[in-house]
Order: structure tokens, then sequence, then C-alpha cells
């Protein structure tokens, strides 16, 4: 083994002790500050040991979650919007609108007379669509 590797594997193990001391102080019940009191460990090296553990921690889920297929990105294609509905040709000047179709689902009834604005209508069949 060379210098590199046996320095990164007293590194490991030195975080997996100290993995166990932060778990074994969050899990005593004690303050950080009696724990170390009675672990004969100075706080600001539990704290500085606790910051290492914890992003340790935090890039082994990055790496667990970057290996995940799950968690990827995906692209889906999607189907094209539906064409929008023909206008609904508007009434001559001084003629009454008359009714061109009368949609009713469930409870709630929409009229729709020539001239009615196709965005309207859109959106109201819409709203109709998703009421109960």
């Amino acid at each position: 083994m060379d210098e590199m590797t046996i320095r990164r594997a007293g590194r490991q193990q030195n975080l997996l002790t100290w993995s166990q001391r932060v778990a074994e102080c969050r899990s005593s019940g004690l303050s950080v500050n009696r724990w170390c009191a009675e672990h004969d460990i100075r706080p600001k090296t539990y704290y500085n040991w606790q910051k290492k553990v914890f992003a340790a921690m935090i890039e082994q889920q990055k790496a667990l979650i970057a290996d995940d297929p799950e968690t990827q990105s995906r692209f889906a294609e999607l189907p094209a919007p539906a064409p929008e509905p023909a206008p609904v040709p508007a009434a001559e000047p001084g003629q009454k609108n008359s009714l061109v179709a009368s949609i009713r689902v469930g409870n709630a009834s929409l009229d729709i007379y020539a001239g009615a604005d196709a965005e309207v209508v859109a959106t109201l069949c819409r709203v109709l669509n998703h009421a109960e």
C-alpha cells in the first residue's frame, strides 16, 4: 500500500470511530458538554468531528441518489395539445343570440349562445370537466 492509501484508510477509521461517538452522544440523552466531560473529550473537538461526520453522510447520500435510476431526471414526450375549437359566429347586430349548446355535468350546467367568446367557453368547459 502506498502512503496515500494508508492515510485515506486512517481517515476513514477516524471517521467511523467518531460517527459511533456522535451517535452515542446524541442517543445518550445528555447535553454535548456533559457527554464530552464524561468521555474526556473537548466539546470543540466533538463539534469539529460531528461536522465531518455529517458532511460525510451527506456526500454518501448524494452518491446513493446519483446512482439510483429512480432519482435521475428523465424526459417524457407529451401529446400535442388538442386544437382549439372553431369560434362560434357572432349574431348579427340587433339579432338575439341563439342557444347553440347546453352542457350538463352532475348538478352543473352551461348554456352556450352564438357569439360566445371561444376562449371563455373553453375555460368554462374545463371547469365543468372538473366539477363533481
